[in-house]
């Protein structure tokens, strides 16, 4: 028995599980990217097998703990680490099989004692006075033929017996149509309420408002609709009159009402033609005959793009002789549309999708208040002010939510996560909260207390006196050594035997000098997120969307699009908008084309038909052509806006709840602020005559007085002067872009350094001239790196929050971060600093491409918290010092892929000493992405109401996570002990890590506001090409090493 216990629970067969455990979950990723989160969760997440993988890893911990005996008192740290594992699992399964979570909908002035699963059921009720019966099954579909969705359920009732089966089931649906010749039927397209439109075939019906509206069958107290030919026929039973649309459309142009003499009256229970277009009205009811699709009919189909459509599972209802088949609207978080039917006198509703669960008290929403950021429509917070009413107790207590503020009572907690608005068009108030609510105290509880341990097992193991940190870093201290006594020896070897031209400007247009760009400069705008921000931080953005570059020929971004604005025509005759390569090889259009090169002769996009038909494909089915199409399109509609004055956002209007400006222009502004819109209009003619007699004074004066009304008018949003200044000098400065050159070209000099220093032929003046050299570009670096932290908090003081908010702020934080963790190791070995600083400049490169946008942007609500700074500080933290581990492995592969005969005392001494650091970097980064990813948890359980629910960023973080315990490990797996394996392991581990950060965000879905890819596309060839190299490179470098070894043995 022990022997089998001894195979079962190795070191091998447990690393085998975990990796076992963080492949099922990487691929569920996957699968839930094309296939939806229920065919994970039906496979992977929710399956037996993976329980009882789950099982299997906690109890081979605990025969781990006991083999290695880690109580001792050395091996504290261990122990804690494990048991922080175990204490995790069993917090996990508490949650999975005893808590649940919901969702609340709360009108204002309501209140309600239930909530609505997170999880689908087909629930199945039977109306009986005498034995009413409510059944709920678990209900996990998916449209995806792996998947066997089958189920069965009979229910007795009395003396009769109820049987519901499966049919079919389709995810993303939605209801459209189909054309076919051969169809001899009609599809009418009738709009009611919020211009939905709604789809009629034959014998179809529909309620516009409380009217009923019928296609083919005889309605007694509504609307009639028939076709004859290709004509639709209408007949009314209720007094009903009729509008054209285009009497409306004109209407809301001039704001006048529209008389009654407009109308026409319809007669009753006659057939007259039914007119597209045009508006039917009785009362307050009203519909609009849209449109009507011949030789048509309706169709449910899977959309093509995410989160459009609903889930619709079809089962078979059958009783006694009777039989039923029944669609079903809802599915996974939605509220289901209860179908209710009759069948062998059995009265039966039945609901697919989040059933109502209820609540031992109920909760009024007292009020709902949604804050916008300045003059947008982005929401900066919503908040719920709650009352709980518990009538057991008699207990009231006023609650005040908003997003990362719960509240908390008898077990449930509660977590502002959506809202609902009011419709205007209607009388009633529709604003609603939506609150998501979960119960399970117990299971997040004992969850948290297994974080705090393994938090306190980390840190002891970095300090333990006989840790595995500890023993790495004495044996990096024999390592040197043996490395001085090597050098001293070849040191005494070596006595003994004794390096534009300017474009011809028209004067059809005319560009203000340089001098008073730099005082519009710091003119405010309104962005379109509602930011203030000034005047060069716009042209810069603009300029840099359509052209690609901060300047155009030799004027900067603000003498460039101000020219832009008041001088459009001739711009529009400019090449000067960006084509991507892709574009221009398909389309034969040059690097830079003009805005006239992209329209018709009509003023259309010439290439629309294109741009439709790409922009309607989900982004993983968009070819590399189409999707730069798209961004040709993107540029054009920038340059359209500029010429037509969208972005110059300039003019604050007095008084206004949103705080929103307008452009020069705007009619809105010029009828009730005329003060504010002359002034501008004066200065814009100022300027066109400064441009031509060169005397700025006027200009100068109304440009101060624009300065005054925006600050004076819109002084609660306006940032102050010395903010607007930094902003400007900050973008001037480039910062980034200037670091990732000087750190590479310093991190190349030190890497000659330290290479010449191991291979060329000693000597105590050539080991000093290296040293010098060292130190100065030590130096050299240590202030790059500061110039780096300046640009950090240039963002930070800009922006008002910690500069790691959104994708390209994290890569310039772990860059930076990078950098620390070579200054961390330096004085263990000299490599660590410039293959730091290498890794950070290819990280800061890789920013400055178009991936990553580098504006400045308000928070989404959900990271209006201090956990933005720890979490997200700590997790991407990790990936610096993990980094740091990646490119000491490369360095070592490379090391072995050089070493021969007369050097291998040498680069092996090399190896063990980077080896060590690596482990060392590994060490601290795994154990920072493992509290960075847990502190995760917790945020998430503030916000969204759990901390776990494999969101793919999470998972991914817990791949990561298991990829470097696995590797950590390998010491004790036999065949995997060896520092080959290991730098081989170190080098590949680290694409864990880029899928975390690059793959979720750009290829999968998720919550994470980063993380909104489209779905698994197209892997990138050029990446393909750049697996296959280091595939290759590993090879020869594992071939390398076998053949040294070989040649020492013998």
């Amino acid at each position: 028995m022990e022997r089998i216990t001894k195979i079962v629970f190795s070191m091998r067969l447990v690393s085998l599980g975990l990796f076992v455990f963080l492949a099922a979950i990487g691929i569920a990723t996957f699968i839930e990217s094309m296939h939806g989160v229920q065919a994970a969760k039906i496979l992977i997440y929710n399956a037996l097998w993976f329980t009882t993988l789950l099982v299997y890893l906690s109890i081979a911990m605990i025969v781990n703990i006991i083999n290695y005996k880690m109580w001792q008192r050395e091996k504290i740290a261990l122990l804690s680490f494990h048991v922080a594992f175990l204490v995790i699992m069993v917090g996990a399964g508490i949650t999975r099989y005893t808590g649940y979570e919901g969702l609340a909908v709360i009108r204002e002035g309501t209140a309600v004692d239930y909530i609505y699963t997170s999880d689908p059921k087909l629930l199945v009720s039977i109306s009986d006075p005498k034995e009413p019966k409510v059944l709920a099954y678990p209900a996990w579909m998916s449209d995806w033929s792996v998947v066997n969705n089958s189920f069965d359920y009979e229910i007795e009732h009395g003396s009769k017996s109820l049987r519901i089966a499966y049919k079919s089931f389709i995810s993303n649906a939605i209801d459209t149509i189909e054309f076919d010749k051969s169809i001899p039927d009609a599809v009418l397209d009738v709009v009611v309420g919020q211009m939905k439109s709604n789809y009629l075939e034959l014998g179809d019906k529909l309620l516009a408002g409380t009217m009923p509206l019928s296609f083919g069958t005889p309605s007694a107290d509504g609307i009639t609709l028939k076709m004859i030919g290709e004509k639709a026929m209408l007949k009314t039973a209720v007094d009903l009159r009729m509008l054209p649309m285009t009497m409306m459309m004109e209407a809301r142009k001039t704001g006048a009402p529209i008389p009654d003499s407009a109308y026409k009256n319809i007669p009753k229970n006659t057939w007259v033609e039914a007119n597209v277009k045009t508006l039917y009205q009785s009362g307050s009811n009203q519909f609009v005959l849209k449109n009507v699709f011949y030789h048509a009919r309706k169709a449910r189909l899977k959309a093509k793009m995410k989160n459009q459509g609903s889930d619709y599972l079809t089962v078979d209802v059958s009783s006694g002789k009777d039989k039923k088949t029944v669609v079903l609207r809802g599915g996974l978080n939605n509220i289901p549309d209860p179908e209710y039917f009759e069948i062998n006198g059995i009265l039966v509703q039945l609901e697919y999708g989040s059933v109502r669960r209820p609540l031992p008290f109920s909760v009024l929403c007292k009020d709902f208040k949604l804050l916008k950021y300045p003059g947008s429509e982005s929401p900066s917070s919503f908040e719920s002010f709650l009352q709980i009413i518990d009538q057991r107790n008699n207990y009231k207590s006023d609650r005040h939510v908003f997003m990362n503020h719960v509240t908390d009572y008898d077990g449930y907690r509660f977590f502002q996560s959506a809202y609902e608005l009011d419709n205007p068009s209607t009388p009633e108030n529709e604003e609603a909260t939506r609150l998501s609510v979960n119960h399970d105290a117990w299971g997040t509880n004992i969850t948290y207390l297994g974080y705090l341990l393994m938090a306190v097992g980390m840190i002891l193991s970095l300090f333990a006196p006989k840790g595995r940190f500890r023993a790495l870093s004495d044996q990096l201290g024999k390592l040197k050594k043996q490395s001085l006594t090597v050098m001293l020896l070849l040191i005494g070897l070596s006595l003994q035997a004794q390096h534009g031209t300017q474009p011809d400007y028209s004067k059809i247009y005319r560009v203000i000098d340089e001098k008073h760009s730099e005082k519009l400069a710091t003119l405010l705008v309104q962005d379109e997120g509602g930011r203030i921000i000034p005047m060069h931080t716009l042209c810069d953005q603009l300029l840099r969307k359509i052209h690609g570059e901060p300047t155009f020929d030799s004027y900067n971004a603000v003498q460039t699009i101000l020219s832009l604005h008041m001088y459009g025509k001739y711009w529009m005759k400019k090449p000067m908008i960006l084509v991507p390569t892709a574009v221009r090889e398909r389309l034969h259009l040059k690097k830079y084309c003009a805005f006239n090169d992209l329209i018709e002769a009509d003023g259309r996009y010439k290439f629309q038909a294109q741009y439709a038909a790409a922009h309607g494909k989900a982004e993983k089915f968009q070819d590399e052509f189409e999707k730069k199409l798209i961004k040709l399109t993107e540029r054009f509609e920038v340059f359209q806006g500029i010429i037509s004055w969208q972005y110059m956002r300039i003019i604050p209007k007095k008084n206004d709840a949103n705080n929103k400006w307008f452009v020069p222009m705007s009619m809105e502004i010029m009828g009730e602020d005329s003060i504010s819109s002359i002034v501008t209009l004066k200065y814009l003619a100022a300027l066109d005559q400064a441009t031509q007699d060169q005397n700025y004074s006027n200009a100068l004066f109304l440009l101060g007085k624009m300065e005054q009304i925006q600050r004076t008018v819109g002084k609660s949003v306006v940032p102050s002067p010395n903010k607007v200044a930094f902003e400007i000098r900050y973008n001037k400065l480039q910062i980034f872009k200037s670091v990732y050159r000087s750190y590479l070209l310093i991190g190349l000099i030190l890497l000659i350094v330290f290479i010449a220093s191991i291979f060329g032929s000693p000597s105590e003046k050539r080991i000093k001239i290296l040293r010098i050299i060292r130190n100065v570009f030590l130096g050299l670096g240590s202030l790059i790196f500061l110039y780096h932290g300046t640009g950090l908090g240039f963002r930070w003081y800009i922006s008002g929050h910690a500069p790691w908010s959104n994708g390209y702020e994290a890569i310039v934080f772990i860059a930076w971060v990078t950098v620390i963790a070579g200054w961390v190791f330096l004085k263990k070995i000299e490599v660590v600093m410039p293959m730091a600083l290498i890794l950070s400049a290819m990280m800061l490169f890789v920013s400055e491409l178009n991936l990553l946008d580098p504006e400045i942007t308000p928070l989404v609500p959900v990271l209006k918290s201090y956990w933005l700074m720890i979490h997200v500080a700590i997790i991407t933290g990790s990936y610096g010092f993990l980094g740091l581990s990646f490119v000491l492995g490369l360095l070592n592969l490379n090391f072995y892929l050089f070493q021969t005969k007369s050097n291998t005392v040498k680069i092996q001494n090399q190896i063990a000493q980077i080896t060590a650091v690596s482990e060392m970097t590994m060490t601290i980064g795994v154990f920072m992405l493992t509290i960075g990813t847990f502190l995760g948890g917790i945020w998430a359980n503030e916000s969204w109401g759990r901390y776990w629910g494999w969101d793919p960023k999470e998972t991914w973080a817990l791949v990561s996570i298991l990829v470097y315990a696995i590797i950590l490990h390998f010491r004790f797996i036999p065949g995997l002990k060896s520092a080959f394996a290991f730098n081989l392991a170190s080098f590949w581990g680290y694409s864990a890590i880029l899928f975390t950060y690059f793959g979720v965000n750009f290829m999968l879905v998720g919550l994470h506001s980063y993380a909104q890819g489209d779905g698994l596309g197209k892997f990138p060839t050029w990446l393909s090409w750049t697996i296959v190299f280091f595939i290759v490179m590993s090879v020869f470098s594992w071939v390398r090493n076998k053949q040294i070894r070989s040649n020492t043995q013998q």
